[in-house]
């Protein structure tokens, strides 16, 4: 375990790091009431609508871990140009390199929520077309920043079709030329696109779809890990599997496991994101991978416990490892 003086000194640097995310950008609509009775229409529960709420999703998500964190996001993906990525550039309003695109429509999930249970998702998605034209536009935007910046690079690939081979290869130069870390969070898709990073991580239905096998215990894990890091050339690799913990191995060290701390999961919706939002802030805070891992292992169990497309803050972190050092 950390001593809480190493989580300090960690997460004390975050707020002087600055992070891009490239990926799919989704609006997340919540629709929040009450049911008291079944519709006379269709077997079905009627809700009585009492707020509504938009929440930045996929790619969005992350820059808003990232932010909530203390350090700085810098979103790049592509939106349609129509009402819903208005709402998302009310959420995302500083630092972002987001394309408008008349080509495409803004990705939208619809949650609607009563008592803390979500009855139905409505998902709005066409898949992006990222044109050359696009693509050109997307590079441009990123040139624009101050490159010296940029501390990491996160690939939020949700397989929506903003992610492209030549973006793919684009950011990872961009990544070795700046002398930063890019770390995927991959789509099945998409496996095809990953190769010579320096991080993955995949959850654990994503592994399964990469090793063709089921994981069935943590040895599973740990010999999936070690093909996955080599499958895509990376320095090190992780999967997430949920209520199972963290396994994770860096090149050249022996892969390990960190048991999930979950008291209550009420939704495990964007989990993902915090754990390599906390991730990357770390590495790039001179933690350790194992120092790094344990940090985003307690952050996910701080987001599961909350309902909805959520974020984690430093504080709430400190007050978490300092309850699992007590135990």
């Amino acid at each position: 375990m950390m001593t809480l003086k190493r989580v300090e000194t960690i997460c004390s640097q975050f707020k002087d790091k600055k992070i891009l995310i490239f990926g799919d950008v989704i609006l997340d609509r919540y629709i929040f009431g009450s049911v008291s009775r079944i519709s006379p229409e269709a077997p079905v529960p009627v809700v009585k609508v009492e707020k509504e709420e938009f929440r930045p999703g996929g790619a969005g998500n992350v820059a808003a871990n990232i932010d909530k964190l203390g350090a700085g996001s810098i979103l790049v993906g592509v939106t349609g140009n129509d009402s819903f990525a208005d709402e998302l550039f009310k959420l995302k309003s500083q630092d972002n390199a987001i394309i408008t695109s008349p080509v495409n429509q803004t990705l939208v999930k619809t949650r609607v929520i009563s008592q803390r249970q979500q009855i139905v998702r409505i998902d709005r998605e066409e898949t992006i077309r990222v044109t050359p034209e696009i693509q050109d536009k997307i590079r441009k935007s990123i040139e624009k920043l101050k490159q010296t910046d940029i501390d990491g690079i996160i690939v939020s690939d949700y397989a929506k079709g903003t992610l492209t081979l030549p973006l793919m290869e684009y950011l990872k130069d961009k990544a070795q030329s700046l002398h930063v870390p890019i770390i995927v969070d991959p789509k099945p898709p998409h496996f095809h696109l990953y190769k010579d990073i320096d991080g993955i991580t995949p959850n654990q239905r994503e592994a399964e779809a990469i090793i063709n096998k089921k994981i069935d215990s943590d040895a599973d894990a740990a010999e999936a890990v070690k093909f996955i890091r080599r499958r895509f050339k990376a320095k090190f690799s992780l999967i997430t599997r949920g209520d199972q913990g963290i396994t994770a191995g860096l090149k050249g060290k022996k892969v390990f496991h960190l048991p999930a701390f979950n008291h209550e999961v009420f939704d495990v919706t964007g989990a993902g994101d915090t754990v390599i939002s906390v991730l990357i802030l770390a590495l790039v805070s001179a933690a350790s991978l194992k120092e790094a891992v344990a940090l985003a292992n307690a952050a996910a169990s701080i987001v599961v416990e909350k309902v909805g497309t959520s974020q984690v803050t430093v504080s709430e972190l400190h007050e978490r490892m300092r309850f699992l050092s007590k135990k």
